[in-house]
């Protein structure tokens, strides 16, 4: 880990602390790239390690009032980075292992019972109901990721938005067919669509 980006961590920590933007903006200048660097090394991902320290660098300004406590500046937004790292790579396990449920579900509904046949048809025409229920700009990219396959970046540069505004869209949007699935549908229909979209 290197140490010397900045020549007095703690000082600039204490600026932070105090809502000093301009501190804030030295730190990220100096340690940004580095910590990018550091977790696609975990991650094997550009595109993630970018988001996970703009995310990191988010939070360490909401937490900002605690700062002053921070002995080694540098070795506690390592830490943060890494912890943020781990909980993505959970994150990602898990969702394999939904589309792997979610897969072996659909494949067995179309041999099993007619009731199992009724409660899939069910469950898909009320998600289909959710995305139309969407606010328009949040259904577009939610159907160009998860209808089209685009990634991120390519959604970004169609509709000329970030990616961070893109990923707060789809977050949104889950959040919008969440809600509205648990509202309209029944448990035996929906539990496979519910767990697939946490």
């Amino acid at each position: 880990m290197d140490n010397s980006a900045l020549h007095n961590e703690k000082e600039i920590f204490q600026r932070i602390a105090q809502g000093d933007a301009q501190a804030f903006a030295e730190f990220y200048e100096a340690y940004a790239v580095k910590l990018a660097l550091y977790v696609s090394r975990f991650l094997g991902s550009e595109l993630w390690a970018e988001e996970i320290v703009h995310d990191t660098f988010l939070k360490l300004w909401s937490i900002r009032e605690t700062l002053t406590t921070v002995e080694t500046p540098a070795a506690f937004v390592y830490r943060m980075i890494a912890n943020r790292a781990k909980d993505h790579l959970k994150h990602q396990e898990h969702e394999v292992k939904l589309q792997q449920h979610l897969v072996r579900h659909f494949q067995q509904a179309n041999t099993n019972t007619t009731q199992d046949q009724l409660d899939y048809q069910i469950g898909e025409r009320l998600y289909r109901q959710a995305v139309q229920q969407l606010p328009t700009q949040r259904a577009l990219v939610f159907k160009m990721r998860h209808e089209q396959g685009l990634s991120y970046d390519e959604i970004a540069r169609e509709l000329d938005l970030s990616r961070h505004t893109v990923r707060n869209l789809l977050n949104l949007a889950l959040k919008d067919i969440r809600s509205y699935l648990l509202e309209h549908g029944e448990i035996t229909g929906m539990v496979v669509l519910l767990f697939f979209l946490k």
